[in-house]
């Protein structure tokens, strides 16, 4: 049986996941130190695959939730209320699908644009976090909402530093 315990537990993992996919590429340029560090290297050799098992516990957690609050997904009102999560979802079934070396060969370039909309999840994360968990904050609930939000400083100060060294 699916609780609200379930939901939330199933968005957090995903949540804790994908940050370990975001968080090692910044990483390793803000904290050179930190390139060699065995941990971080795992992570980075990973990436791919750390991506998909983020997919998977967000069609995790989407199936509880669905379940748990017997939405009727033929309503439109559904996918007005669902529409952060629905656009996240959407940016990471375009990831994962893209995630192999067919698709890097064949999409060029491109494959790296399309991959950076990972950063367009992680700013729609925290929004759709606190709409969701509103007045029902767990101390995990910071904890999710900060994740991807470190993630995006971090880029944003590896993007700069990356630009300044040009």
């Amino acid at each position: 049986m699916v609780t609200a315990h379930t939901e939330n537990v199933l968005g957090f993992l995903a949540v804790l996941v994908y940050s370990a996919t975001l968080l090692p590429s910044s990483l390793k340029v803000l904290f050179p130190t930190l390139k060699m560090n065995a941990f971080v290297q795992m992570l980075l050799r990973n990436q791919r695959t750390i991506g998909i098992w983020t997919f998977i516990l967000s069609m995790a957690h989407i199936c509880a939730v669905v379940s748990l609050h017997k939405m009727n997904l033929l309503r439109p009102e559904f996918y007005w209320q669902s529409s952060s999560g629905l656009l996240i979802i959407t940016i990471f079934t375009l990831l994962t699908v893209t995630s192999n070396n067919w698709s890097i060969k064949r999409l060029k370039r491109n494959w790296k644009r399309l991959h950076s909309l990972t950063y367009v999840a992680a700013l729609i994360m925290p929004w759709h976090i606190a709409a969701k968990m509103a007045g029902q904050w767990t101390w995990l609930t910071p904890i999710t909402v900060s994740l991807p939000m470190a993630a995006i400083c971090f880029y944003c100060i590896r993007r700069y530093i990356k630009a300044d060294s040009t």
